[in-house]
């Protein structure tokens, strides 16, 4: 156990300060975006956060940019969503991985009323939970290589079954 430690310490002590600054905003970033597009249907720039290899795993596991950009496709326009993304919590594991967790409260809404340009009526959130995310640097990029989602409290009136 004490070799692990010593090992994850050796890890951190290689990247240096001000580049673990430039990583962790970076990663901030892509949880930000990862938010915003899927909020507002820019599912290519959705599906562009992820590697190549990339996994999302929120209502079952989908593995690859192919896989999760087929089912952006099949997101209805009746869901309206906002991905209220906070307490962010970086950890850079060495120049090219990092992992993170952030907080999620979920406000959605599904019926014709989310394709009219007003304010839905709102009962609450649909649900709070948190990602788990582990990142790595790509050609292309700092990418995400790997989202899961926990709820930890959850209203399924919002959850229609599939």
């Amino acid at each position: 156990m004490a070799s692990e430690h010593q090992s994850e310490n050796n890890q951190h002590a290689v990247v240096s300060t001000h580049q673990q600054a430039i990583i962790t905003r970076i990663c901030e970033q892509l949880f930000v975006d990862y938010a915003r597009h899927l909020d507002f249907r820019d599912y290519d720039r959705f599906v562009d956060l992820f590697a190549q290899d990339g996994a999302l795993n929120v209502a079952g596991k989908l593995q690859g940019k192919e896989k999760i950009r087929r089912a952006m496709s099949r997101r209805t326009d009746e869901l309206r969503s906002r991905h209220v993304i906070t307490n962010i919590a970086i950890d850079v594991l060495s120049e090219t991985t990092a992992s993170g967790i952030a907080y999620l409260s979920l406000y959605r809404h599904i019926g014709a009323e989310s394709l009219v340009d007003e304010p839905v009526m709102l009962r609450g959130p649909a649900a709070i939970g948190h990602y788990t995310n582990s990142f790595k640097l790509t050609v292309d990029g700092w990418r995400i290589a790997s989202c899961d989602l926990d709820f930890a409290f959850q209203d399924p009136s919002h959850f229609p079954p599939s």
